[in-house]
């Protein structure tokens, strides 16, 4: 007798259940943080970002030196389907110039934007996690910036919505003397190509809060980057 279709059966099972119990989970926290005062949760926005920094994200402090953070948020470079195509592509390639023996896939390193001062700091890290660039766009380019609503479909959608019904998606375009450096950020900590999925409503909160901070202060210190904040509507 083969075990073989009992085996199918029962992995098609698990993974069918596993997929329905993730959801659910998904959507009871989604409803938690929806039913969040959130006016009233940005009073603490500066003890959550604090939290951050001196735990989790402590390295950013490090690699700001003597800068101050006045606000942070999450980043993701742009990316679209030609992208995609145009790394498989790359890698496959790669993969041939190696006959096969490595096989190569592009991987999307974490970004983080800061704001200080007047000054807007771009800090990318490599694939150990570690930051190996810094950036830094002063109010010349950052008056020339633009800060668009992105359109919430595919990894984005996912992400947003994961997090409740005030999680906005955002288009940073910084001008270079090249050509602009675009970023999708988040009214929430969240990297687009890095899928997390989020098992603690209270730290959603926190997230949403320190990315709204973030918005709100560069809103108001360049009127050009104002958006629309949903948990202030």
């Amino acid at each position: 007798m083969s075990f073989y279709p009992i085996i199918v059966i029962a992995c098609i099972a698990f993974y069918g259940g596993y997929y329905f119990y993730t959801k659910r989970r998904n959507a009871q926290q989604a409803e938690k943080v929806n039913a969040t005062d959130f006016k009233r949760e940005f009073k603490n926005a500066e003890k959550y970002k604090d939290k951050y920094l001196n735990s989790d994200l402590s390295f950013l402090k490090e690699a700001m030196g003597e800068e101050k953070i006045d606000s942070f948020n999450y980043a993701s470079l742009e990316y679209h389907t030609t992208d995609v195509v145009k790394d498989a592509v790359k890698d496959k390639l790669k993969g041939m110039a190696t006959l096969g023996t490595v096989r190569f896939n592009t991987v999307h390193t974490a970004k983080y934007v800061i704001l200080s001062g007047d000054n807007l700091h771009l800090l990318d890290a490599d694939t150990d996690g570690d930051i190996d660039k810094h950036y830094v766009f002063k109010r010349d380019r950052l008056e020339k910036a633009t800060l668009t609503e992105y359109p919430l479909e595919g990894q984005v959608k996912a992400q947003a919505q994961a997090r409740g019904n005030n999680v906005r998606a955002y288009k940073l375009s910084l001008p270079t003397d090249e050509k602009p450096v675009n970023l999708i950020i988040y009214s929430c900590l969240i990297f687009t190509n890095i899928p997390e999925i989020p098992v603690n409503p209270q730290e959603t909160i926190q997230d949403i809060v320190v990315a709204n901070d973030f918005l709100k202060q560069l809103g108001e210190k360049y009127p050009n980057l104002r958006v629309a904040l949903p948990i202030f509507s």
